[in-house]
């Protein structure tokens, strides 16, 4: 009986150690665990943003390099997360601005699928589809699911509109990688050329993308120098050359832009082209118009545009800049009725020569900018087949954009045959001159 009481004891001992180490392990399993997710919650945090760009954050996540993309899809916003860790080496680029980053970067042969070659501006790549060595894949109707899955992509880049010609879902339901891309939807010419270090990272060439950025960033600054502009912080460009009514004309949102918003009676009015002066400088704004009409509906981007920040930035007034809308209607009536107080047209829709524009629409005639001669269109470079290389390659060097404003908006020579394209321009010409 003595020894089993012994035992007793010295087990008792023994569980009652036992015990209080497990609780001190438990407890110490529970810290690291804290400690862990701590941690984890610190390197899955948000990504940073980027300076200019409202669309696309990279960063490290979770542990992982990664880039989170916004696209605005009709009245909803997808975003999604893909992973930057692995360099890639196939790609099919469905957008010519994805193919104008490329060819940037020197990446050229590492594209192996194309929508459509008649939009390509850029001969080499153009030389390699009709070679066979780049294949054309398609869009909307047309898009062949069978030439992709062949292909065999690392990456497909695709975008989406909220349209019924979009495909991602479609690709997607085929297990292949794909990105959507949204640069598009950028509303400042330094944020679309920001998205060149996303390719840089997809391929291993970081250095030589930020370089890119950096440079095209540094001599857009510089343009303003050149011109007596002064540049106004991200922060504070929506009220940039805001006009003393906030606005030429502006919308109403609530109303689907389709109404023209007016001063109200005693306003000073804002055809007094003394309401518009850049910034520290005696010498008036130059009103612009932006658009073209279409059924007798004028369609224009807003006053928070890609578009608006190159006219307010190179110098302009643009005449709804006051409005926040992603697109603006107007009857073609509202428009006339600002006619006179029109002194350059960017952007006449589809149109390349004064003759097509009146055939279709003979009453913008009486709009000054045409009267003088002073009406601008971006197609002065085109690809083999007629593709548009502004949509390619202006992406990346947005202090040329920005040149060839200054020039249409500033340049008295503008409107001289000699000079129907900036000295250094590439994509923006005088429709009066060709």
């Amino acid at each position: 009986m003595l020894k089993i009481n012994t035992l007793r004891t010295f087990f008792r001992s023994v569980l009652g150690v036992r015990t209080a180490l497990v609780a001190l392990l438990s407890l110490s399993l529970m810290a690291c665990s804290d400690e862990k997710k701590e941690n984890q919650a610190k390197d899955c945090a948000p990504l940073p943003t980027l300076q200019y760009s409202k669309n696309l954050k990279i960063g490290e996540s979770c542990g992982e390099r990664v880039a989170e993309i916004r696209s605005i899809v009709g009245r909803d916003t997808l975003t999604r997360r893909f992973s930057l860790e692995k360099p890639l080496s196939r790609v099919v680029a469905q957008s010519s601005a994805q193919i104008g980053y490329l060819m940037k970067l020197g990446l050229g042969d590492h594209i192996v699928g194309v929508s459509e070659a008649q939009y390509i501006a850029d001969s080499a790549l153009y030389a390699r589809v009709q070679k066979g060595e780049v294949v054309e894949v398609g869009s909307g109707n047309t898009l062949s699911l069978e030439k992709l899955v062949a292909l065999k992509p690392d990456l497909v880049m695709n975008f989406a509109t909220g349209a019924g010609y979009d495909d991602y879902e479609r690709i997607e339901a085929l297990g292949l990688p794909l990105m959507l891309t949204s640069e598009w939807q950028e509303d400042h010419p330094l944020a679309k050329a920001e998205w060149i270090k996303l390719y840089g990272i997809l391929f291993g060439v970081d250095s030589l993308a930020n370089a890119v950025y950096e440079q095209s960033k540094a001599d857009y600054l510089a343009s303003f120098n050149k011109s007596g502009l002064e540049i106004a912080p991200p922060s504070a460009r929506n009220d940039t050359l805001s006009s003393s009514n906030g606005g030429v004309a502006g919308v109403s949102p609530a109303r689907g832009g389709s109404e023209q918003q007016r001063g109200s009676e005693g306003e000073t009015s804002p055809a007094n082209s003394s309401e518009f002066r850049i910034p520290n400088s005696e010498l008036p704004c130059p009103r612009v118009l932006v658009g073209m009409s279409y059924g007798g509906v004028w369609y224009a981007p807003g006053g928070q545009s890609y578009t608006a920040q190159l006219i307010r930035d190179a110098g302009g007034c643009y005449l709804w800049a006051s409005d926040s809308s992603r697109e603006l209607r107007f009857s073609l009536e509202e428009v006339i009725a600002l006619a006179d107080s029109v002194d350059i047209w960017f952007n006449p829709g589809m149109f390349s020569t004064p003759d097509e524009i009146l055939a279709t629409e003979p009453r913008v005639s009486v709009i000054k900018a045409f009267k003088e001669k002073r009406v601008y269109q971006n197609d002065a470079r085109k690809g083999p087949q007629g593709g548009n290389d502004f949509y390619e390659s202006a992406v990346v060097a947005p202090e040329k954009v920005l040149g060839d404003f200054i020039w249409a908006i500033r340049s008295e020579k503008a409107t001289e045959k000699a000079d129907s394209v900036a000295e250094n321009s590439r994509w923006y010409r005088n429709i009066f001159n060709f």
